[in-house]
């Protein structure tokens, strides 16, 4: 970077080196326009792209919020680049779903399987290895789910989405009773 420019110089880090007001409604009008078509898009996709989102989804998040922002005030981003890109996004999008549909190899591959880190009161290390997950960031999810105690756990599973699903024990077994690891968090005083 050849320019030389001075820190923390408010004028420059809020309006910029070469303010105008003509641009700046230039990036209102752009804004609207590239926020109509991420709505228009957004519909299309419908409310299963709304929910909670696979690690693909979140992907194709991120990758509209770019093909959205660029345009809105980059003056040399054509409008229609963006909307072409968030079009392509989309439409590859819809195509990815329709595949996970027809092929459960394609389904695994973009979705993911649920991983199961506990059977039965006891805790699958090498689930979670595989699953980068560590035994507190567990722990806390199963104290969210009311667990105190693995014990109290017949199968707790890693979704695609990120959230751990837990079935609670049907009904009580002694033979279980203080077997269990704590989910409780040491505290220190």
């Amino acid at each position: 970077m050849d320019t030389e420019y001075t820190p923390f110089d408010l004028n420059r880090m809020f309006l910029g080196d070469e303010f105008s007001m003509l641009f700046i409604a230039e990036i209102l009008v752009r804004t609207a326009i590239m926020y109509l078509s991420a709505l228009v898009i957004v519909r299309f996709i419908g409310k299963r792209g709304l929910g909670q989102l696979s690690p693909f989804e979140y992907l194709v998040v991120i990758a509209m919020g770019s093909a959205v922002g660029d345009p809105m005030f980059y003056p040399d981003v054509p409008l229609v680049h963006g909307i072409a890109v968030l079009t392509t996004i989309v439409l590859l999008e819809k195509a990815l779903v329709n595949a996970t549909e027809r092929s459960t190899a394609v389904e695994h591959f973009v979705e993911s399987v649920p991983a199961m880190l506990v059977r039965d009161g006891e805790l699958i290390e090498d689930a979670l290895r595989r699953e980068s997950l560590n035994k507190d960031e567990l722990f806390a999810h199963l104290r969210q789910h009311g667990i105190a105690n693995l014990s109290e756990v017949h199968l707790a599973f890693l979704e695609p989405s990120g959230a751990i699903s837990v079935f609670r024990r049907d009904r009580y077994d002694p033979s279980l009773d203080g077997r269990g690891e704590s989910t409780l968090p040491q505290i220190v005083s």
